[in-house]
């Protein structure tokens, strides 16, 4: 639990992020209207995460510099989404 064992800023990034997740989580949950992009609703969580990734690596690893990327997911784009 973040709570317990992170700074403030650490574990308000975690709220936000957590926020987001509840939110994509109820959407998908009730069933995604054909008008709702599924790259364009999970971008809130992934702008959550990442913003989540910056503040605790400010806080615990300030020498670690910053990443190029996040994740290995794929690009939206990429050919796996659609093959």
């Amino acid at each position: 639990m973040v709570n317990l064992v992170a700074d403030k800023g650490i574990a308000e990034a975690a709220h936000l992020l957590d926020e987001q997740i509840w939110r994509l989580h109820t959407k998908v949950k009730r069933g995604l209207l054909p008008d709702e992009n599924w790259f364009v609703l999970r971008s809130s969580v992934e702008s959550a995460q990442n913003d989540f990734i910056i503040t605790a690596r400010r806080r615990l690893s300030p020498a670690g510099g910053p990443l190029r990327r996040f994740s290995g997911r794929p690009a939206p784009d990429d050919p796996i989404w659609t093959s």
